[in-house]
């Protein structure tokens, strides 16, 4: 595979100089140039690079202003700039690396060798996560496929009514005999369902069986307790506190990425 680049310099001088030296190396795909960081960040925002060769001092805004408003997903950064005095900024920021004109080829080859490596590890660890996930899903019983659809609102219905329940308002579901209890941030739904349909037909990349009795919303959740040895808890922002249990925890630790 091809490594997408991307130039960063207002001197075009510099900017030619580093395309002879890349364009040398077979394994990346050179996307251009820009000329000052407010295009840096556009290009970034629309190519998607995977690495950025920066200058520092840039009119407007410079390198580490780039690199810190940078949006997601980040690239890596090489610095390239004659001023040695920001390299501790950059490598607090997270660069890849710094390198000092005037530089040779071998430089820069190290340079590109060093963040293609570093691509590579992170690529392997989300991958090594997925396929951890993958195989909790399958142990448990509770893979779906990725191309199931899930449902978007719940209906809860009364005499004569019925009122749709938007999934994304959910904060906690809680089972209640033959019902659940739907709880949002202002109200509580009773629902004629099964807990065990409802965690079927949930999106379980937000929400979470904590507990026989309880599902709840993941990014609602701010706190795992553990009171003793058989009883833990799980704090919402409400403030609310659900039982986990012992034989869920490990999947929902492996959730939450603790």
């Amino acid at each position: 595979m091809k490594f997408k680049v991307l130039i960063v310099d207002d001197e075009l001088e510099a900017q030619k100089r580093l395309l002879l030296h890349l364009s040398k190396f077979e394994d990346i795909q050179l996307l251009g140039t820009c000329q000052n960081g407010k295009e840096a960040l556009l290009a970034i925002k629309k190519e998607r690079p995977d690495i950025v060769f920066m200058d520092i001092e840039m009119p407007e805004m410079n390198g580490i202003e780039v690199l810190a408003n940078c949006p997601a997903p980040y690239p890596y950064f090489i610095f390239i700039t004659a001023y040695d005095q920001y390299a501790v900024e950059a490598f607090e920021q997270n660069a890849v690396d710094y390198v000092l004109k005037p530089y040779t080829h071998e430089r820069i080859a190290q340079a590109l060798e060093r963040a293609i490596g570093m691509i590579e590890k992170d690529r392997l660890a989300e991958i090594t996560e997925n396929l951890k996930d993958l195989v909790f899903s399958f142990s448990r019983g509770t893979y779906t496929r990725p191309d199931k659809e899930y449902i978007k609102r719940i209906a809860v219905k009364s005499i004569g009514h019925t009122t749709f329940l938007d999934v994304d308002d959910i904060i906690l579901i809680e089972a209640a005999d033959q019902y659940v209890e739907v709880s949002t941030a202002g109200k509580k739904y009773t629902v004629r369902e099964s807990m065990d349909k409802l965690e079927r037909t949930l999106d379980p990349n937000t929400f979470f069986r904590t507990h026989r009795s309880y599902i709840v919303r993941l990014d609602q959740v701010v706190a795992l307790e553990q009171v003793d040895k058989h009883i833990s808890l799980v704090t919402l922002k409400n403030n609310q506190k659900v039982k986990i249990s012992n034989t869920r925890k490990p999947d929902f630790k492996q959730r939450m990425r603790m």
